[in-house]
C-alpha cells in the first residue's frame, strides 16, 4: 500500500528545484510544496538557452510567453547554428514550413536534400537574411487584438534572472521558499524512507522528497547510493568554463556552437551581455591553452565566470523510495543543444503521470529512456569528418556510437528519418530533429534519398509544401529591435494598468 503524499520537499533552489516545485503545485494544488535551498551554492550558470519544451512548462502552469523577455532579459532562439563542424555551416532548427508531412515523410527536407541545397536552407524561414539576420514579419505576431505574440518556444536567459523570476512565482503560487543548508539525512530504520533533512539547527520533515542538489547529489547518491553509470565512452567532452562579453550590436536567433581544437564554445545573447564558453577534453588540452585558444578567438582578454568538469552519465534509477532525483541530480550529458532545463520539465511531466499510481518502474524505465534519446542526439552530432587535431581524430575514428543510435543510422542511410523511428513518451528529440544535423555534418547517402523523394514527388501535397519555400517575409524587424518594442509595448501596458 503506497505511504500518502500531503507535503513533498524539493531540495535545492536552482532552475531545476523551482521548475519542479511549480509543477507540483499546479498539478498537486492541495498538497504543501516546499523548497529548501542553500545560499552558499551558486548557479551552474550555463543553461542561458532553452529547447522548445519551454512552451509546455509555460503552458502547463499558465504563465506569459513573453515573460521572459520582460523579466529574465530574454532574447527568441529558433536554433543551434553550427560553424565549423563541417565543411558547410548549418542550423538545427525545426519549424514551418519543413514539418510539413506526406504520411512520415518530411516532403521539403527530401526536395532540399535531393537537390543539394545548401544546409543553411534547412532552417525555418523567419528569415535567415544574408547578413546572418532573422527577420520578424509584424502582422504575423500580432493577435487580433493588436497585442504582440510570442515568435518561438525557445529562449536565451540571463540565469540569474530567470532564477529570481521562478522563486517569485514560487512567493506568488503558496510555495514556501526556506534558505538553509542540508547537512544530514535522516532515513527510517525500517522502511528506509527519508523522514527528513537538516541542518546545523532545522528538520525539515515531508512525505516525498525531489532531488535538485544539482552535482551534489546529496540524495539520490550520496544518501541512498544509487550507482553512477557512466557515458563517457560515448562522449568525447569533460571540462567547460564560461565567460560573458558585451550585449551583442544585433541579437542572433540563434545559439552559436563553434567547432574548436578540443571541442566546442558556445555563444548566446542576452539583452544586456552575451554569455559564452568552451567545452571540451581535458585530454586533449589544458584549461589555459583552452583560454588561450578563446582569447585569440575574441581578440582580448577574458575573464572566467565559472568552470567545472563533469563526467556524462545518470543515476541507475531516479525513483527510490520516496526520493526522486531531477535534473543535474539525476544525470548530466553535456551543454550542447542545451538539453538541461528541457529534461528538467520532461522528467517532470512522467513523473507527475506516474505518481497517482505510485509506478515507481514504470517511470524509472522512461527517465531512462529520455536520457538515452539525449544521449544518442548529442552523439550524432560528432558524425564529423573533421580531422585536422587530435581531438577531432579521435571523434571520428575511435569514439563508439550507443547501440539504439547504432541502429538508427543503419536504417536512415537507405531513407529519411521517420517519426516512427523514435516514438518514446517525453523524449526531447524526435526522427525530425536528426534531419538537420546529419545533412549539415555531410552524413546522408543523397542518392538513396533522391530515389526515395522521387516516390513523393507527384504528390499534390509535396508541391504545396514546396511553394511555400518561395514564401518571402514583408514588413519585417529584426531581432533586437523587436525585442524593445515587446518592452516599449508591456511598458505601456502595464502603466495602463496601474492608472
Amino acid at each position: 500500500m503506497k505511504n500518502l503524499i500531503n507535503k513533498i520537499i524539493v531540495v535545492g533552489g536552482g532552475t531545476a528545484g523551482c521548475v519542479s516545485a511549480l509543477m507540483l503545485k499546479q498539478r498537486f494544488p492541495n498538497k504543501e510544496i516546499v523548497i529548501v535551498e542553500s545560499a552558499n551554492i551558486g548557479i551552474v550558470g550555463v543553461g542561458e538557452s532553452s529547447t522548445e519544451h519551454w512552451n509546455q512548462f509555460s503552458n502547463f502552469i499558465d504563465i506569459d510567453m513573453l515573460d521572459p523577455v520582460y523579466y529574465c532579459d530574454a532574447t527568441f532562439k529558433h536554433g543551434v547554428y553550427f560553424e565549423n563542424w563541417s565543411d558547410k555551416d548549418f542550423v538545427h532548427s525545426v519549424g514551418e514550413p519543413f514539418i510539413d508531412r506526406c504520411l512520415d515523410y518530411y516532403m521539403i527536407y527530401g526536395h532540399l536534400i535531393s537537390n543539394n541545397h545548401h544546409p543553411l536552407e534547412l532552417t525555418e524561414a523567419t528569415a535567415l537574411d544574408e547578413s546572418g539576420r532573422y527577420n520578424y514579419e509584424h502582422r504575423n505576431y500580432r493577435d487580433e487584438n493588436g497585442y504582440l505574440l510570442c515568435p518561438t518556444n525557445q529562449y536565451h536567459f540571463d540565469t540569474f534572472k530567470l532564477n529570481e523570476y521562478l522563486h517569485r512565482l514560487c512567493e506568488e503560487r503558496n510555495i514556501s521558499v526556506e534558505v538553509d543548508d542540508i547537512k544530514t539525512v535522516d532515513l527510517h530504520p525500517e522502511s528506509g524512507y527519508i523522514v527528513s533533512v537538516s541542518s546545523e539547527t532545522t528538520t525539515y520533515s515531508a512525505d516525498f522528497f525531489i532531488d535538485c542538489t544539482g552535482f551534489a547529489r546529496l540524495l539520490a547518491h550520496k544518501t541512498y547510493d544509487i550507482p553512477w553509470i557512466s557515458y563517457a565512452k560515448y562522449l568525447p567532452v569533460n571540462s567547460a568554463f564560461s565567460f560573458t562579453t558585451e550585449e551583442m550590436e544585433e541579437y542572433n536567433s540563434y545559439t552559436k556552437s563553434t567547432a574548436r581544437d578540443a571541442g566546442w564554445s558556445w555563444t548566446i545573447p542576452t539583452q544586456n551581455r552575451t554569455g559564452n564558453g568552451y567545452v571540451y577534453c581535458d585530454r586533449f588540452i589544458t584549461k589555459d591553452q583552452a583560454y588561450d585558444e578563446m582569447v585569440k578567438a575574441y581578440g582580448k582578454e577574458l575573464e572566467i565566470s565559472r568552470e567545472f568538469k563533469f563526467e556524462p552519465g545518470r543515476l541507475e534509477k531516479a525513483w527510490h523510495k520516496n526520493c526522486y532525483a531531477v535534473g543535474l541530480s539525476h544525470n548530466f550529458v553535456e551543454p550542447l543543444e542545451a538539453t538541461s532545463i528541457g529534461s528538467v520539465i520532461q522528467q517532470m511531466f512522467c513523473f507527475l503521470n506516474h505518481l497517482p499510481s505510485n509506478d515507481v518502474e514504470g517511470c524509472n524505465q522512461t527517465i531512462n529512456n529520455i536520457f538515452e534519446n539525449i544521449v544518442d542526439y548529442v552523439r550524432a552530432h560528432y558524425l564529423t569528418k573533421r580531422e585536422d587535431t587530435p581531438f577531432w581524430r579521435e571523434v571520428k575514428y575511435n569514439l563508439p556510437l550507443t547501440p539504439t543510435l547504432q541502429n538508427h543510422l543503419k536504417k536512415w542511410k537507405q531513407r529519411l528519418p521517420m517519426d516512427v523511428d523514435i516514438n518514446e513518451p517525453w523524449t526531447m528529440f524526435s526522427a525530425i530533429n536528426y534531419i538537420p544535423v546529419l545533412y549539415g555534418l555531410d552524413w546522408f547517402d543523397r542518392e538513396k534519398i533522391k530515389e526515395e523523394y522521387t516516390e513523393y514527388l507527384d504528390s499534390d501535397l509535396t508541391q504545396q509544401s514546396i511553394l511555400k519555400l518561395a514564401e518571402q517575409p514583408s514588413d519585417t524587424i529584426h531581432h533586437r529591435k523587436f525585442i524593445q518594442t515587446i518592452l516599449e509595448e508591456h511598458g505601456r501596458f502595464t502603466q495602463d494598468q496601474s492608472k
